[in-house]
């Protein structure tokens, strides 16, 4: 069974991966990894024994990461009625186009993201994709700006939307914010002509305030 075959599998039954590392530490991921392998307890979560192979071949730094952003991923997943689940991997990924258009594509940006955090953003975007709640061309812009995102731009997000109508954000910020839509920033033209001073304006945009209450915020239930 392929990687993306076995990712596919485990979103099936992301409930026994969240069981198996229930208290989600570092003690917790290390023992499992250690003692687990394809035959053994990960059998019916075979992404997850990518990390075995990793942690078995001396690569513990790198199958931990794995292994924690696959299951803050699947955190989000397992909010999902299971039997939605099977409905939605039935539906959308009965082909191979459909195994590539979904399950290779969200595999594929979970690998690239370096923080548990932004894992469990990406995993709160598929759930509302499993859900029919979004499309998936909004899925892969959702996936798009999160793989853009770090803890000092989430940080700024917040301070953007915690709060109606007080926006606190550092100018770089805002426009690199900007630039994925997630902020408006417009800078005022001043009589000197001198751009080193030029004030400028921040506001919020729709786009902003879905991605911040659904995406970065998240939900306990969906």
């Amino acid at each position: 069974m392929g990687a993306v075959s076995n990712f596919l599998t485990t979103i099936k039954n992301s409930e026994q991966a969240l069981e198996l590392f229930k208290d989600g530490g570092e003690v917790a991921i290390d023992s499992v990894l250690e003692d687990s392998g394809v035959d053994g307890v990960l059998k019916d979560i075979p992404i997850l024994n990518i990390a075995v192979s990793l942690y078995k071949m001396g690569n513990k730094v790198s199958a931990y990461f794995f292994a924690k952003n696959m299951l803050a991923f699947l955190c989000e997943i397992d909010k999902v009625p299971n039997q939605k689940r099977i409905e939605f991997l039935n539906e959308n990924c009965a082909d191979d186009a459909g195994i590539e258009n979904v399950g290779e594509v969200a595999l594929m940006i979970l690998d690239k993201l370096d923080h548990p955090k932004l894992a469990a953003m990406l995993g709160r975007a598929f759930a509302l994709l499993t859900l029919g709640t979004i499309s998936k061309y909004t899925f892969d812009i959702y996936a798009h700006v999160i793989k853009a995102m770090n803890p000092y731009l989430q940080q700024q997000l917040k301070q953007c939307y915690q709060l109606k109508g007080m926006i606190g954000v550092d100018a770089p910020a805002a426009q690199l914010l900007a630039n994925y839509g997630l902020l408006k920033f417009r800078c005022r033209l001043n009589r000197s002509g001198d751009t080193s001073d030029m004030p400028f304006s921040i506001d919020a945009t729709s786009f902003g305030e879905v991605f911040y209450s659904k995406i970065l915020m998240g939900s306990n239930t969906y």
